[in-house]
């Protein structure tokens, strides 16, 4: 039965002259390495151009997009990703799908803001209660105080340039100010109300992270004007239902054949949100059936393409970070992964910790241990590949050539988060 339902997907699977079967999950899965630029033979060479081809990157890991990139393009350089961010700004950091960071197309950035806001707007009575909490305001006076420290924030990041929160903090004292959170349980604490401040003025169009301080892998971010590092930029000009038809789109070139619970959960939209979106695309969209299973949607334009090409017959190895846009675009990876193997890749959020994977399927982990690498497998296969790839990434990574291990997973151990692993007592 499809997952989707309703008379417009009731209609189109009845009339869909373009609905055929995949004979075997291989091929399907070869079609969408393929498409994510994971086979020898679609590697890119632009940055820009695969951004647009993945949809986006996820970036809450700072290190994440580079080594996605760095999967997916020849001689991939970190300096490469940082010009596109930084000088050329043909791409941007932004809070989207899940209401979590990633890297978007400058050009695109309308889309995803607009598709998005609804399930990650942050409603600003928080931040009010936060003001009356610091006593930095009194009682009716939170509105009008939270808009002084807006215009306050954006006049200070307009006239110095782009700012670290400290940065804005020395020259906006009431950024300091500070409250408690979590006070009943362990992981309690105090934040400053810039912590909150900040952050919440980029998901809503004020501001956006711009070059970090210090390495690649820093997340000690500076804050820019958003009419100042985009001149032009009008987050206005699409509507959230345009904007959603756009994005599932663009999500459906990338990943796509994908079931509507996969762009459910990729997207953190409401169901009935999705749906409209592909009721609107149901020109430009076919069902499929594959090896018995149907609600798989993919673009007409990819029907041609979509087992043609045979897997090849060399051994096909990847090494892709924690929340990689490939991984992290299905709720449902049984094609990729099976389920008895599930808590060794993902956490309960169903975030996916960093990967090995062999012609398609996920046969383990990485992890990095300061100037060494290690592999964690529980089927040990093309193993002279799989170190000859972990060897490269270590240098990627580290600038050096320290040593790589591969061992069996450990049958206590599990996926915590997706960077760290607990074990089981």
């Amino acid at each position: 039965m499809s997952p989707g339902g309703g008379p417009f997907l009731g209609a189109e699977r009845a009339g869909n002259q373009s609905r055929k079967e995949i004979v075997r999950f291989d091929q399907l899965n070869h079609f969408l390495l393929r498409k994510q630029h994971l086979t020898a033979d679609s590697r890119g060479q632009d940055v820009l151009q695969v951004v647009q081809d993945l949809c986006a990157l996820h970036a809450t890991a700072t290190a994440t997009p580079y080594v996605s990139l760095w999967s997916r393009l020849t001689d991939f350089r970190q300096g490469q990703l940082d010009a596109e961010l930084y000088e050329n700004r043909a791409l941007v950091r932004l809070l989207c799908m899940r209401a979590t960071l990633h890297i978007v197309p400058a050009g695109q950035m309308v889309t995803f803001f607009q598709a998005t806001r609804s399930c990650q707007r942050r409603d600003p009575r928080i931040l009010q209660q936060l003001l009356l909490q610091t006593g930095l305001c009194r009682e009716d006076e939170e509105e009008q105080t939270l808009q002084r420290l807006l215009q306050r924030v954006v006049e200070v990041a307009a006239e110095q340039g782009p700012s670290t929160v400290t940065e804005l903090t020395a020259r906006i004292p009431e950024l300091a100010a500070k409250f408690s959170y979590a006070v009943d349980k362990p992981y309690g604490g105090e934040l400053t109300l810039a912590s909150q401040l900040v952050p919440w003025m980029c998901s809503e169009g004020w501001l956006v992270r711009a070059r970090p301080r210090g390495s690649w892998r820093s997340n000690l971010y500076e804050y820019a004007v958003l009419a100042s590092w985009l001149p032009g930029m009008d987050l206005q000009a699409q509507t959230p239902d345009e904007a959603r038809i756009q994005l599932f789109r663009c999500y459906l070139a990338a990943l796509g054949p994908a079931t509507l619970e996969d762009m459910v959960w990729w997207s953190g939209l409401g169901k009935g949100q999705v749906k409209k979106a592909l009721l609107t695309l149901h020109n430009e969209v076919a069902e499929l059936e594959i090896e018995g299973n149907d609600g798989y949607w993919i673009l007409r334009a990819d029907l041609d393409g979509l087992g043609q090409d045979e897997p090849a017959h060399e051994p096909l190895v990847s090494l892709l970070p924690s929340l990689d846009p490939y991984i992290m675009g299905y709720r449902d990876r049984r094609r990729f992964l099976p389920p008895e193997h599930y808590d060794q890749v993902f956490d309960r959020s169903g975030n996916a910790f960093a990967t090995v994977w062999v012609n398609g399927q996920v046969v383990g982990i990485w992890q990095q241990r300061e100037e060494s690498l290690e592999l964690l497998l529980w089927e040990h296969v093309h193993t002279e590949a799989l170190l000859a790839e972990a060897r490269r990434l270590l240098h990627f990574l580290t600038g050096s050539d320290g040593p790589v291990t591969i061992q069996s997973y450990p049958p206590e151990l599990y996926v915590k988060t997706p960077f760290s692993l607990g074990r089981r007592p």
